[in-house]
């Protein structure tokens, strides 16, 4: 009769644990989507061009330093701080090549990232929450023209896979 009680009671506590093994676990994702919402919420607007460019990971978060519209104005000779975050699907990425190319009317120009690369002797890519973090900053060259264009940046990794890709509409100022 003990045993039989016994069995009763083990039942009813291993289905507490699943139930709540399921919650929490629904819980969490809530949580990780709603936080997911929140950060695009903040971001400033991109266009992801990681389809045209068959990217990994996509951008969750964009911050341009002293950018809060668009198009970003960004003075000539200025040095601007950019930081992304973006789910690396756990796969730990510590390495970063930048591309960052100025758009005006359909001519590219190079632009000046540094640090490029972006790895673990700088310390520009950082953990985050949901995924991975990472800072550059972008010299606008004097010589850009007064007009408005894009920045296109592009991010691959230490075997020249793009991993990142996204642009945004700039204007260039004295």
């Amino acid at each position: 009769m003990r045993g039989a009680y016994m069995d009763y009671y083990l039942k009813i506590f291993l289905v507490i644990c699943a139930v709540h093994q399921i919650t929490s676990g629904v819980i969490k994702s809530t949580t990780d989507a709603a936080y997911k919402k929140y950060l695009s919420l903040r971001s400033l607007p991109f266009e992801d061009c990681a389809s045209s460019t068959s990217s990994l990971y996509q951008v969750s978060y964009l911050d341009i330093e002293s950018c809060t519209t668009l198009p970003c104005s960004m003075a000539r000779n200025a040095t601007i701080k950019v930081t992304v975050r973006f789910d690396d699907n756990g796969n730990g990425v510590s390495f970063l090549k930048h591309e960052v190319r100025w758009v005006f009317n359909y001519i590219k120009t190079q632009a000046a990232i540094t640090p490029d690369p972006c790895d673990g002797d700088h310390g520009c890519i950082m953990s985050a929450t949901d995924g991975k973090a990472y800072w550059a900053n972008v010299f606008v060259n004097n010589t850009l023209p007064v007009m408005k264009g894009s920045m296109l940046w592009e991010s691959k990794d230490a075997n020249d896979q793009n991993l990142i890709c996204f642009q945004v509409p700039v204007v260039i100022t004295v």
